[in-house]
C-alpha cells in the first residue's frame, strides 16, 4: 500500500521563530496583553537549549559597562531593570524578587529582595576596580594605562551613583522611573555611597597581588545591584504564564524554507517545516516574529536584513562545591585580568549542590571581535586567574567543569564593533520583524519594546492582564518539562549519576 504524503497546514496571529529567552518573553508578553493566538517554534527538544541556558546567569544591571566611553549599554541595563520592576514584579510576585525600597523618607532606590524561589540571588556582586598600583598597572609602567584606568574609574564611580546611590529617586508619581541619559552623564563626584567590602573581598584582592609579588595595592570596591540569577527559573515561569494565556510551543522543529512574497515590500506567505516526527507541516500567521539566535544566518538572507551579526565564543568553567559564597567581578582596562565568579545552587533529588561560575567577560570597550573565531576557546586564563584567588590546593580540590557558550550579537555597521544592546528590526509595511536581547538581562525591555512595534504591524484589542501570576499545579508540571534545566546543572547531574553509578 502507498504511503499517503500530506503536509499539515496550521494558522495563527502570531509565529515566533526561537525558544531562547527573547522568543519566550516576548510569546508571555504578548499574550499577556492580547488575545491573539500564539505559538513558538524551537529546533531544539527543550526550550532554552542553547545560549539561553549556557550563560552564567549574571544579572546585569550596569556596573560592567558603567565605565564605557559610551553610556548607552549602561543605560540600557538602567532601562531594563525599570521595565522589570514596572512590568514583571507586581505580576510574578513570589518569582520577580526586586522592588523598589525606601532608603531615606520619601527616597527610593531598587533592591534585591530575599525570596526563597525567587528569580535573583539577594547575594550582591561587588565590583573590583584596580588602582593604580595594581598588577595590570604595576607590571605595565606605562602612564598612559594608569590615565586610562583613572578615567575609568571616575566614570564608574559617577554613573553607579546616579543610577544606583544617593542621586535619583527612583519611586515618582507612583511609577518606578529609572534615570536618564543625560543625568548619569551630568553626574562627576566622587562621592560614592556604594563603597563598600568584606573581609572576604580584602583577602582575595591581597591573594591576587601577592601572586605577582606585589604588596595590596589600592582597590575600589563597590556593592552594585548585579546579583547571580536563576536563568532556568526565569524562563520556567515565563513559560507557564504563556501557556496559562493559550500560548502554544513546539519543540523538534526544522524549517525547511520561508515561502515569501517579493511583489512589494517582502511578505512571509508561508513557513514549510517538519515536526519532531519528520512530518511536514506548512505554517501561515498573520504576523512572524525571528528571535533566533543559533542559525540566525539563513534568515537575514530570505528577509534582506542588511544588520551584520556575529557569533561571540565565550568560555565558562564550573566549579563545585562553590569557590566562595561571594560573588565578585574583577573590571580591568586589559583582558588579561577580567574575571568573574558567581555562586549558584541547584537541587537534584532533594540534594542541593552550591557551585561557582568562573569566566572572564570583557570590559574593555566595544571591544573588537576576535578574529581566531573558529579556534578552540582557552580556558587557561580563567583558570589562571582562579589560581591566583583561591590556590592551586582549593581550585584543584573542586570538581572542574568547562564548556563553550555561543553568543548572537549584533555588530555595529558603521564601526564593525562589538554592540551588547539588544536589537529589533521591522519593516512596517511587512508581516515579520527580527530580534536579538544582547544580553539574558535586556529581557522585560525586550519583550515590552517588541510589543510596542508589534501594534504597529498589526491590529488587534489589547486585554488588561490579571493582577497576578497564579499558575496551577499541571502547567508547572508542563513548563519543567518543556524548558531544559541550565547547562551547568545538566554537568552536576551527569557528574553525580556517574559517580554513583562508579560506587
Amino acid at each position: 500500500m502507498t504511503k499517503i504524503q500530506a503536509s499539515q497546514i496550521e494558522y495563527v496571529d502570531a509565529i515566533i521563530i526561537g525558544g531562547g529567552i527573547a522568543g519566550i518573553s516576548i510569546a508571555e508578553f504578548l499574550a499577556r496583553h492580547s488575545r491573539l493566538s500564539i505559538k513558538v517554534l524551537e529546533s531544539a527538544s527543550q526550550l532554552g537549549t542553547f545560549a539561553s541556558g549556557k550563560l552564567e546567569g549574571w544579572f546585569h544591571t550596569g556596573a560592567l559597562y558603567s565605565g564605557h566611553d559610551d553610556a548607552q549599554t549602561f543605560i540600557n541595563c538602567v532601562n531594563s531593570l525599570e521595565d522589570a520592576i514596572n512590568l514583571y514584579s507586581s505580576y510574578f510576585t513570589e518569582q520577580c524578587n526586586i522592588a523598589l525600597t525606601e532608603t531615606k523618607p520619601n527616597f527610593f532606590t531598587p533592591a534585591v529582595i530575599p525570596k526563597l524561589n525567587g528569580w535573583f540571588n539577594d547575594r550582591p556582586v561587588y565590583l573590583i576596580h584596580p588602582g593604580t598600583n595594581s598588577p595590570e598597572i604595576s607590571l605595565s609602567g606605562l602612564k598612559s594605562d594608569s590615565v586610562q584606568m583613572e578615567i575609568q574609574r571616575n566614570r564608574v564611580l559617577g554613573r553607579l551613583e546616579t543610577a544606583y546611590g544617593q542621586q535619583h529617586n527612583w519611586y515618582q508619581n507612583g511609577n518606578c522611573l529609572a534615570p536618564i541619559y543625560a543625568q548619569v552623564e551630568a553626574y562627576e563626584g566622587l562621592n560614592c555611597s556604594l563603597r563598600h567590602s568584606t573581609e572576604t573581598i580584602d583577602n582575595l584582592c591581597h591573594r591576587f597581588d601577592k601572586s605577582y609579588g606585589l604588596e595590596k595595592s589600592n582597590y575600589e570596591i563597590i556593592r552594585t545591584l548585579d546579583s547571580s540569577m536563576n536563568t532556568s527559573a526565569i524562563i520556567k515561569d515565563l513559560v507557564a504564564s504563556a501557556l496559562t494565556q493559550g500560548v502554544t510551543f513546539e519543540t523538534g522543529v526544522v524549517i525547511d524554507k520561508l515561502l515569501i512574497d517579493r511583489y512589494g515590500p517582502i511578505q512571509i506567505k508561508s513557513i514549510l517545516c517538519r515536526t519532531q516526527q519528520g512530518f511536514p507541516k506548512r505554517l501561515k500567521a498573520k504576523l512572524f516574529i525571528f528571535a533566533v539566535g543559533k542559525g540566525f544566518e539563513p534568515f537575514l538572507s530570505d528577509l534582506q536584513v542588511r544588520a551584520k551579526l556575529k557569533r561571540s565564543r565565550s568560555a565558562m568553567v564550573v566549579a563545585q562545591p562553590a569557590l566562595t559564597d561571594t560573588n565578585f567581578v574583577r573590571m580591568s582596562t586589559k583582558k588579561k585580568f577580567h574575571f568573574n565568579h558567581f555562586v549558584h545552587s541547584c537541587e537534584i533529588e532533594d540534594e542541593k549542590f552550591v557551585y561557582s561560575m568562573l569566566a572572564d567577560s570583557s570590559y574593555t570597550n566595544d571591544d573588537l571581535i576576535n578574529q581566531g573565531d573558529e579556534d578552540e576557546v582557552d580556558i587557561e586564563p580563567i583558570l589562571e586567574s582562579a589560581e591566583r584567588y583561591f590556590g592551586k590546593d582549593r581550585l584543584y580540590n573542586r570538581n572542574l567543569f568547562s564548556y563553550e557558550c555561543v553568543k548572537t550579537e549584533f555588530i555595529s555597521q558603521e564601526e564593525q564593533k562589538r554592540r551588547y544592546s539588544y536589537w529589533i528590526e521591522s519593516n512596517p509595511h511587512s508581516n515579520y520583524l527580527c530580534v536579538l536581547p544582547g544580553k539574558f538581562s535586556f529581557f522585560p525591555t525586550v519583550a515590552f519594546q517588541v510589543y510596542q512595534r508589534i501594534k504597529t504591524l498589526i491590529n488587534f484589542d489589547e486585554s488588561v492582564p490579571k493582577s497576578t501570576f497564579t499558575p496551577d499545579i499541571k502547567v508547572i508540571e508542563e513548563a519543567n518539562k518543556l524548558v531544559a534545566d541550565s547547562y551547568p546543572m545538566k554537568i552536576i547531574t551527569e557528574a553525580r549519576n556517574c559517580s554513583t553509578i562508579n560506587n
